[in-house]
């Protein structure tokens, strides 16, 4: 087969069955996004590349898609939405309510090697909130993650939180420069992935020793069994101990406080299985303080939800700071777990259309396309045969294979008493209804 009848690597098509399932995982986000009280904007799925690269890092510039316009300008791909939503609202920032707490579900493109999870163009869900520095922010956002996740019956997983402040103390005591700082944290972001003679190897490669590491691996180390605020006070301590650079020791001790009031409001309002990681990291390097990734604990996929505090980020895009932090639900892995943990996941999806209904000639025309008019007009999505001569029997099993749970059967005696029959196509039960009372019992859900 031609490569061109393929879609391009790291991209997918989706079938219709496929595409319930996945509007039922989007719709349920954008509903929780809804109840919390975030309002959906927009912004271009291009924007010029000095934005989009300003402050990500130099590891996701390399997976950045970038072109030139017809007037010779460089653009970008979005490769997330939160470098966006800074120049979005320091455009808008006067006409925005603050906190200003947003959502946005969309495609994002990233050039990189696709495995199972990972793709070039996927699915984001993203909540933010700017205009507070308060932890609440951070709380709120975890509730919200919870809550969408258990409408999303997704099983057993984990949180982890770290903090951005308390990473560079706990660098500056392992004897890491400043100018060496982001390598070794893109590094560490990797152990999990590559282990500890990889991350040795890359640190070497990025001119960091290995007693570096070795360093930061001793200031985390813990007797076993301390929870997680007795580890965050011992940090603290060792902290002051061994920081020398007064700004940053004030910084990560300040860190360290904001892990410490995180957990505490979260075991007081039942978010007790959010975990203290030294070791994450979270690659983008616009975050300034808490880091959270939420990951599947029997499943292994990576992270499918993640954020942190980002309170510089809108100042780069010519706006006074404000405290800013935000989630973001990989929808992709998201729907890779609900398939994985249930491979019949499809099978049990109903279509959005409620009835399919089908005349049987020429003469029952006139009264099939009315009763679709109606109930359109009531909200009901209908879909009416197209078929010039229909066979029962076909039809039938036509709308089984859409997933459609009833069919409605105008012959000559329905035309006359102005009903329909209508068939479930599950149970095999009929009735011959009104189209009054067909009405009352689809908007109930029950026929």
């Amino acid at each position: 087969m031609s490569n061109l009848a393929q879609p391009p690597k790291g991209t997918r098509d989706f079938l219709p069955e496929e595409m319930i399932l996945r509007r039922k995982v989007m719709e349920t986000i954008r509903e929780c996004f809804v109840l919390y009280g975030f309002v959906e904007i927009d912004s271009p799925v291009f924007e010029y590349f000095e934005l989009l690269s300003r402050k990500c890092g130099e590891e996701i510039e390399k997976e950045i898609y970038t072109f030139e316009d017809k007037a010779k300008r460089k653009l970008g791909l979005r490769f997330e939405f939160t470098s966006p939503l800074g120049r979005y609202y320091a455009t808008n920032r006067e006409k925005l309510t603050k906190p200003f707490k947003r959502y946005t579900i969309g495609k994002v493109y990233r050039y990189e090697n696709p495995q199972t999870g990972r793709y070039r163009e996927f699915y984001q869900a993203d909540a933010d909130i700017i205009g507070s520095y308060s932890m609440n922010v951070e709380l709120e956002l975890l509730d919200l993650a919870i809550f969408t996740l258990t409408k999303l019956e997704m099983g057993s997983y984990e949180i982890i939180l770290n903090n951005r402040k308390l990473l560079d103390g706990i660098v500056n005591a392992a004897g890491i420069g400043e100018g060496k700082k982001d390598a070794a944290l893109r590094v560490l972001d990797k152990t999990a992935k590559i282990g500890e003679g990889g991350v040795i190897k890359e640190f070497k490669e990025n001119g960091i020793n290995e007693e570096n590491y070795r360093s930061f691996m001793e200031f985390i180390k813990f007797d076993k069994g301390l929870a997680d605020m007795e580890k965050l006070s011992i940090l603290s301590k060792r902290l002051n101990k061994s920081v020398k650079d007064e700004l940053v020791k004030n910084q990560a001790i300040e860190g360290a406080k904001e892990l410490l009031s995180i957990l505490e409001n979260a075991d007081a309002v039942g978010l007790d299985f959010i975990k203290y990681d030294p070791l994450l990291v979270r690659g983008l390097g616009y975050y300034t303080g808490p880091i959270f990734e939420i990951k599947s604990k029997d499943l292994s996929i990576g992270s499918f939800a993640a954020g942190g505090r980002y309170d510089n980020l809108v100042e780069l895009y010519g706006t006074r700071p404000e405290g800013a932090c935000g989630i973001s639900f990989g929808v992709e892995r998201i729907i890779d777990i609900i398939m994985q943990r249930d491979e019949k996941a499809l099978q049990f999806l109903h279509s959005p259309v409620k009835l399919y209904i089908v005349y049987l000639s020429e003469n029952e025309r006139l009264y099939a396309y009315k009763a679709t008019k109606t109930l359109r007009l009531k909200g009901i999505s209908v879909e009416l045969s197209v078929s010039a001569s229909p066979n029962i029997s076909k039809e039938i099993k036509y709308a089984d294979k859409k997933k459609i749970e009833y069919v409605a059967i105008i012959g000559e005696k329905e035309a006359d008493e102005k009903k329909l029959t209508v068939k479930n196509i599950k149970t095999r039960e009929e009735k011959l209804i009104t189209l009054e009372k067909l009405i009352e019992l689809l908007n109930n859900n029950y026929i």
